[in-house]
C-alpha cells in the first residue's frame, strides 16, 4: 500500500520535471539577483542622471545653427509633427504588449512565469538604459532646430532628451525578444519568419515615426534599435538551457521496488 500510495506523487514529480525539460529557458535565484539588481541601479541611476536636464533658454534656440549638425543627420532638423509623434506612441505600447501573445500557445503558457521575468528584465534596461544617454548627453532634439515647431515644446527639458531613442531602444528590445523567444519555443515553426518579420518591421516603423516627428536624429534612432536589440537577444541567452547534457528523471516500480531513475547522458 504504502508502494502505491508513492506512485502519485512520483509522478507529479516526474511531470513537473518534464516540464521545465521542455521549456529552453530557465531562472535560478543567483542569476536573477544579479540581472535584476543591476537593472535596478540602472534604473536609479538613469532617472538620478536624466532628472538633471535643465530647459532650453530663448538664447539657447537663438544659437541653433542646423548647418552645425552632421551631414547624415541633418534632414531631420526640417522635420516637425505632433501627430506622428502620438501615433509612435500608440504603436509602441503595441509592441510592449505584444509578448502577451506567449500566453496563447500551450508550451509558452506553461512556462509564462519565466517568460514573464525575462521580460520584465529586458524592459527594465530597455526602459533606464536610454536615461543615461539623455541625461549624460543632453542633445537637443531635431524639431528645436525647426521654426515650425511651437515654442512652447522647445522651452522644455524634454528638447534636450535626442540622445539616444527610447522609443527605438524599447520597441527593439520587445520585438527582438518576441522572436527570439518564440523561434526557441518552436524551432520548427513555419511562422518564424514572419513573427521576426512582422516584430522588426513594426520597430523599424516607430524609428521612422521618431524622424518624421522631428523628435530623433538618425543616429540616435539606429543607436537605439542595436542597444535594444542586443537586450532583446541577450536576456533570453543568459536564461537558456545548456545543451551539454540531458537530464531524465522517471519514477519505476521495479520486482517489488518502487523508486525513481535518475539519466544522464553526454
Amino acid at each position: 500500500m504504502k508502494k502505491i500510495f508513492l506512485l502519485p506523487f512520483l509522478f507529479v514529480f516526474a511531470f513537473y520535471q518534464n516540464i521545465n525539460a521542455q521549456s529552453p529557458y530557465k531562472l535560478s535565484w543567483g542569476k536573477e539577483s544579479i540581472i535584476l539588481g543591476t537593472g535596478l541601479i540602472t534604473a536609479v541611476a538613469g532617472s538620478a542622471i536624466d532628472n538633471r536636464v535643465v530647459p532650453l533658454t530663448q538664447t539657447d534656440l537663438n544659437q541653433l545653427n542646423r548647418n552645425e549638425v552632421n551631414s547624415f543627420d541633418r534632414s531631420a532638423t526640417n522635420n516637425y509633427s505632433a501627430s506622428v509623434a502620438k501615433t509612435s506612441d500608440y504603436l509602441l505600447y503595441s509592441c510592449i504588449v505584444s509578448p502577451v501573445l506567449f500566453t496563447a500557445g500551450k508550451k509558452t503558457r506553461s512556462n509564462i512565469l519565466t517568460i514573464g521575468v525575462m521580460y520584465v528584465e529586458t524592459t527594465l534596461f530597455s526602459y533606464f538604459l536610454p536615461s543615461l544617454g539623455k541625461g549624460g548627453v543632453q542633445r537637443i532634439r531635431p524639431f528645436a532646430y525647426n521654426a515650425e515647431a511651437p515654442l512652447d515644446e522647445k522651452l522644455t527639458s524634454e528638447a534636450k532628451r535626442s540622445f539616444f531613442s527610447a522609443h527605438a531602444t524599447i520597441s527593439f528590445a520587445s520585438a527582438v525578444f518576441l522572436s527570439t523567444v518564440y523561434s526557441n519555443y518552436y524551432p520548427g515553426s513555419k511562422w518564424k519568419p514572419y513573427v521576426w518579420g512582422g516584430s522588426l518591421l513594426a520597430a523599424g516603423s516607430i524609428g521612422v515615426m521618431r524622424y518624421v516627428a522631428g523628435a530623433h536624429f538618425p543616429t540616435d534612432i539606429l543607436i537605439g534599435a542595436a542597444v535594444g536589440s542586443a537586450i532583446g537577444y541577450l536576456i533570453p541567452r543568459l536564461h537558456k538551457v545548456s545543451n551539454k547534457s540531458d537530464l531524465s528523471i522517471l519514477p519505476f516500480v521495479y520486482d517489488n521496488k518502487t523508486g525513481i531513475s535518475v539519466v544522464m547522458s553526454f
